[in-house]
């Protein structure tokens, strides 16, 4: 009898382990998931297949103009190695409305991170440290500052990591990251297809 137990145990506990391996690197893709972050009311700006084709788009030259003179966004890009893992597939940008009167324009992106959520995780937590800065967790997901002097002064670079799509919020408003977060969870109502 106890033989017949632990074989059992032995065999339940390799199929939950087989199926939780699964589920974290088999993510079926979702159309349009980007787009659950991205609040009612914002001007959605693009929709790109991937990182390249957002870098070689004019939003590219909007988004490095609110960064600050001498930031490129290829030049962040570069200098870390989980790149391929957050930007390599769908990412939307747009352009949240203006958060305070006659202050500067709030950008907010979403790539659609898949089965490379877990990884993704893993390597923003080994980036702790550098320029990189763990700010604690909104309901549960996680959020960090990036930090360069680069940066223009007063604005945040804002990330958060949600069930397979990555969050970055730039805005002079620290807490942008939040209101992103909270129309994801359906607090706030979301910029809808066809919008």
């Amino acid at each position: 009898m106890t033989k017949t137990k632990s074989i059992l145990t032995l065999l339940l506990g390799a199929l939950f382990a087989g199926a939780i391996v699964v589920y974290s690197f088999t993510q079926p893709f979702k159309p349009d998931a980007i787009r659950e972050a991205i609040p009612a009311g914002t001007t959605f700006v693009l929709k790109a297949k991937n990182l390249d084709e957002l870098l070689n788009s004019p939003v590219c030259g909007q988004i490095e103009k609110a960064l600050g003179e001498d930031v490129s966004l290829k030049k962040i890009l570069a200098s870390n190695d989980w790149k391929n893992l957050a930007a390599s597939s769908e990412i939307a940008v747009a352009s949240l409305p203006f958060r305070n009167a006659g202050r500067q324009k709030t950008w907010a992106a979403a790539s659609w991170v898949g089965w490379r959520s877990p990884w993704l995780r893993w390597k923003l937590e080994a980036a702790v440290g550098d320029k990189l800065e763990f700010v604690g967790k909104h309901a549960v997901w996680p959020i960090w500052e990036f930090k360069d002097p680069e940066l223009a002064q007063d604005q945040y670079l804002m990330f958060a990591l949600i069930d397979n799509v990555l969050l970055a919020c730039f805005s002079e408003n620290l807490m942008d990251i939040l209101f992103l977060l909270d129309t994801y969870d359906k607090r706030v109502p979301f910029h809808a297809q066809g919008k």
